[in-house]
């Protein structure tokens, strides 16, 4: 019962932790009216954070990592690019922001806005923490492989708003491990060495 009530009262911790720094990650897309171009303004980050800006086949037109505690803002001059749709990716330790650009003859526009909110994981003392926000309550998918991809174990877990998890490595044989968050809006992957 105090093994529960530890484990719970972590895991609430950590997903308080993950939704504050949720927050964190501002961007602001703008077009400009007068001329072809795209305002991208990101506000001061606590984590490490990428941007790409890729063409429809998923070409990286631009690419960029700003460090901790610094801000950006880029002007895109996009006049020179073909008509059709483009996608900006902003990504953390946290989250992934993507938006679906439009270029076309006379404008640019935004026309969708997809985030995506990533599991966090944390090891300690080798037992690896997982929590999920699973807003839309989706199937997610936890596989454990060896370092010769074989899989070990796995979880299925649906309808659950809170996806969380301890896998303990504790009595593991020594080498290295992944584990695997899967679900509706990608797979990720977490390594570690025991």
């Amino acid at each position: 019962m105090k093994t529960t009530l530890k484990f719970t009262l972590m895991s609430l911790m950590v997903l308080g932790t993950l939704v504050a720094n949720a927050n964190e990650l501002a961007v602001e897309i703008s077009t400009s009216k007068n001329e072809k171009s795209l305002i991208f303004d990101l506000g001061q980050v606590s984590n490490q954070t990428s941007i790409k800006f890729l063409d429809s086949e998923l070409n990286i037109i631009y690419s960029s990592d700003v460090l901790q505690h610094k801000s950006l803002r880029k002007k895109f001059d996009l006049s020179k690019l073909q008509m059709g749709n483009y996608t900006l990716n902003v990504e953390d330790n946290i989250k992934i922001i993507t938006y679906v650009i439009e270029i076309d003859e006379s404008k640019i526009a935004v026309l969708t806005k997809k985030e995506v909110i990533k599991p966090a994981f944390r090891v300690k003392d080798n037992i690896v923490y997982i929590n999920l926000m699973n807003i839309n309550k989706e199937k997610v998918t936890i596989m454990v492989f060896d370092e010769e991809n074989r899989l070990l174990h796995t979880d299925k877990i649906a309808n659950k708003l809170i996806v969380e998890k301890a896998i303990n490595f504790k009595k593991a044989f020594k080498g290295e491990y992944s584990i695997v968050v899967k679900n509706t809006n990608g797979n990720y992957q977490k390594n570690i060495t025991i």
